[in-house]
């Protein structure tokens, strides 16, 4: 099974959040998978851009009212880096065309054609269970955060003497109250903005599922390389000079495939690792907080186990490309000095001077130690965070049954008692 046959279907999920707008995903051919500026695909991921462009000038509004602290400037910086994603993934699928045929070329090799059926199977088992848990995942948790709003208003609703008939109605007063004071409150909108908000969400678990998908293609390309080496580096068998020649050649062919992949997504690369540490660091700081509800308690924790985990399987993915792409140094010192020759010095010196690895704009590159570096970022990044927190104490508090957070009230209020 072919990498583009694998992740075809966890395209199509992709898409049934505006993520990823790449025209004819639904084909078996690869071939016809291309990106059309006209397309609905398309057409629709700017819409909801538009939506969140929108979304993040409301917000940006309402911390001029009420004043910013380290808690609810999540707003519009929520807003600002999923734009900044779709552009990235937008940028991904228009140039995603490019990288069918360098794939196609790598697939097609004969070395890689060597117990293909079975390891492709099991690849693509394993592959399309980790992007769907994600997904599944990802999705659960934005419910839970619905979930924890909801029941924070209709506390305030009875905290504060509201009266409402239409539960609906008043979940989307109060929090879409910047909507709708300017257009009357209706079903369909309210929906809608809903489904924006959950779209715009699921852009950072796609980023990191896309990535993830990329580095484990490339990774088992090695990995087929490595099992061939690994079979001629025996004492009992010594390899002649052509297949030197030939593994150094197909080796070159999947470190130029790396080379252009990472040309394409390592933008989104470097956004994706901000982020996660980013929310890692305003996870934790939440759970210092004693919480009102036992929801707010399961969604704080459930996010911060989901943010670590989805971090951890992106670096772990794309740190194994460096792993297994610097294993044939240590299969190829097993090799008896008889079976030595010139074609085997030529690759094992490219190996030991070429910096194999996926990389973020040549900013970093993602190996094992990178995880410990972004640990030690976190905890740096907690403490400027303890730190803002304590600066911004006296801010952006909204007092209990105050008008000033969306400037909107609901429209049946009864006096207090």
């Amino acid at each position: 099974m072919s990498f583009h046959s694998t992740i075809r279907p966890v395209l199509v999920i992709f898409l049934l959040f505006g993520q990823f707008p790449l025209y004819g995903v639904l084909y078996r051919k690869p071939s016809r998978w291309q990106f059309r500026w006209t397309s609905f695909q398309t057409v629709f991921s700017l819409v909801l851009m538009v939506v969140g462009c929108f979304l993040c000038a409301v917000e940006y509004d309402r911390l001029q009212v009420i004043g910013v602290n380290a808690d609810n400037i999540i707003g519009p910086l929520f807003y600002a880096d999923v734009i900044i994603i779709m552009l990235l993934l937008l940028r991904v699928a228009h140039r995603w065309s490019s990288m069918i045929p360098k794939w196609d070329q790598v697939e097609a090799l004969e070395v890689m054609q060597y117990n293909a059926r079975q390891q492709d199977a099991r690849s693509a088992r394993r592959i399309r269970a980790v992007a769907l848990a994600l997904l599944v995942m990802g999705f659960v948790e934005h419910m839970l955060s619905i979930g924890k709003t909801l029941y924070a208003k209709v506390d305030e609703g009875r905290v504060c003497n509201w009266d409402y008939s239409n539960l609906p109605e008043y979940y989307a007063l109060r929090t879409y109250g910047f909507f709708f004071r300017r257009v009357p409150y209706n079903f369909p909108s309210f929906i809608f903005l809903e489904y924006a908000n959950t779209a715009l969400t699921m852009a950072w678990t796609v980023q990191d599922v896309l990535i993830i998908m990329i580095s484990d293609s490339i990774a088992g390309f090695f990995d087929r390389l490595n099992a061939r080496i690994q079979f001629y580096s025996t004492v009992q068998v010594i390899a002649r000079e052509k297949f030197w020649s030939e593994i150094h050649s197909d080796y070159v062919m999947v470190c130029e495939l790396l080379e252009h992949a990472m040309s394409i997504c390592s933008p989104l690369l470097v956004v994706s690792c901000g982020t996660n540490l980013y929310l890692i660091c305003y996870q934790l700081f939440h759970l210092v907080e004693s919480e009102k509800f036992i929801i707010m308690t399961v969604f704080t924790y459930y996010s911060l186990f989901f943010v670590i985990l989805r971090t951890f399987l992106t670096l772990h993915y794309c740190s194994a490309v460096h792993e297994v792409a610097r294993k044939p140094l240590k299969l190829c010192r097993r090799i008896p000095t008889t079976g030595w020759c010139e074609e085997l010095e030529r690759f094992y010196t490219f190996i030991r001077k070429s910096s194999i690895a996926v990389s973020a704009m040549g900013l970093f590159r993602l190996t094992k130690r990178t995880m410990l570096t972004m640990l030690g970022a976190v905890i740096t990044y907690e403490l400027v965070m303890l730190h803002f927190v304590q600066s911004t104490a006296n801010q952006g508090i909204v007092r209990e049954c105050s008008t000033e957070e969306f400037l909107f009230e609901p429209k049946m209020q009864s006096s207090a008692n």
